[in-house]
């Protein structure tokens, strides 16, 4: 029996499915921090270049790509066989040691994202051709070589409807399936304004994921890809930079991650589509610094941040965080992201941090409390003058960037006009 449902299409469905993309000798995901960035331009070049519209396609991973095509019911695992004969030429040449191999599954948007973020050992057995898989849906293997079905065995390989009738099919609007998938970016992320307390006024926006507000802590990530949350945070900042006056925009860089080169190649791709006309309307916020970051650290992310953005923002979780280990006016600013349940040792943690101002003056660096969720935390900051605040008890996450708003610190949080983001609509 056909594991993908043959009348789907007539209920507007849409043919959904993930291609994890295994490289290296031993058809591993290879040296994550090698590989990725080449894995992702040549795949990449691909789907721009073959899965066009009215097909989309996204990275939501690293090796990871989510495919769509909203008139079909089962997507062409042969059609993919082009792309791995690229990337095996590409990485390896004609006759290169390495190979290449794609694993391709079909199925509703919760299992394709469940496999998305299959662990290595599980996607390693359906490679291998073991029986047995917790996944619901239809699996392919695709080399250079040979494209077999996994799940089922013997299953089908085309698509359907076959190609030629294909074109002569009007796409019907993807909301239920890819839509909701694909536009996670807007549907997931949210703005948090930042609000300037000398001037009692807001002066810009942060895009985050969701769930770093829900579990009241920004940036916590530890279950989540870096480098996804980062792209899914940049594409959904894309769409607001079309308004007015919205004040700064801060876009999220894991540190970690833009640290290594290969994954700096990945995230080129996503800031090279911001106008170079608007860099002084950007600033990157880079999250998770450790308590004394590297000299050749902070160089190499000030060389690839520098050209598309005019500040330069650590997130830092350490109130003791080592100010004077830093160059005069090396980052533009530091934002201590309080954590925790313990309101005390929140409150403790803005003290220790604001205690350290004059070094932060004569380092020509502002400071910055985020995460702020209780009437005596925001109290705190405005007695010990913190510069700039944000979180919860200063603004609730919503859907638009807040902008420039001039409010008094006594009608904090301010609740903007615009839809909340929370339980997928405005509350």
């Amino acid at each position: 029996m056909d594991l993908v449902d043959p009348n789907r299409h007539s209920r507007g469905m849409t043919a959904i499915a993930c291609l994890k993309i295994f490289v290296g000798e031993d058809l591993r995901f290879g040296d994550a921090d090698a590989m990725a960035a080449l894995v992702a331009k040549v795949a990449g070049a691909y789907l721009e270049s073959s899965w066009t519209w009215p097909r989309r396609y996204g990275l939501v991973a690293p090796y990871a790509f989510v495919l769509a095509d909203p008139r079909a019911t089962r997507l062409d695992a042969r059609e993919l066989q082009k792309m791995a004969r690229d990337l095996q030429v590409k990485m390896f040449g004609d006759k290169g040691a390495g190979e290449v191999a794609l694993l391709m599954f079909e199925g509703d948007q919760t299992d394709v994202m469940r496999f998305a973020s299959a662990h290595d050992e599980a996607l390693k057995a359906l490679l291998s051709g073991e029986a047995g898989s917790d996944f619901a849906g239809r699996i392919c293997k695709i080399t250079p070589d040979v494209v077999t079905s996994v799940q089922p065995p013997g299953g089908p390989l085309d698509g359907a409807p076959p190609a030629a009738e294909l074109a002569a099919i009007e796409p019907e609007p993807p909301l239920d399936g890819i839509g909701a998938l694909l536009d996670a970016p807007r549907r997931n992320t949210g703005w948090w304004g930042i609000y300037y307390l000398a001037k009692e006024r807001f002066v810009g926006s942060g895009v985050d994921w969701r769930l770093a507000w829900d579990e009241q802590a920004f940036g916590a990530l530890e279950h989540a890809d870096m480098v996804a949350h980062d792209l899914a945070c940049l594409e959904a900042a894309q769409a607001q930079l079309r308004n007015r006056d919205p004040g700064y925009i801060f876009l999220p860089f894991s540190f970690s991650s833009l640290v290594k080169p290969s994954v700096r190649e990945i995230y080129q791709g996503a800031v090279s589509r911001f106008p170079r006309a608007l860099s002084s309307r950007l600033a990157a916020s880079v999250y998770d610094v450790p308590r004394e970051p590297s000299y050749g650290a902070i160089a190499q992310i000030r060389g690839f941040l520098n050209p598309n953005f005019s500040l330069l923002d650590l997130h830092v979780r350490d109130p003791g965080f080592r100010i004077d280990s830093l160059s005069v006016g090396v980052v533009h600013s530091v934002t201590l992201v309080l954590e925790g349940d313990d309101e005390r040792v929140r409150l403790a943690a803005i003290t220790r941090f604001l205690k350290d101002a004059p070094v932060y003056r004569a380092k020509r660096v502002w400071q910055g409390v985020a995460m702020v969720n209780s009437l005596k935390e925001l109290d705190l900051c405005r007695r010990l003058k913190a510069p700039f605040l944000s979180g919860p008890m200063v603004a609730p996450l919503t859907s638009k960037p807040t902008g420039e708003v001039a409010i008094a610190p006594e009608r904090l949080p301010y609740r903007a006009k615009v839809e909340r983001v929370r339980d997928g609509l405005g509350a």
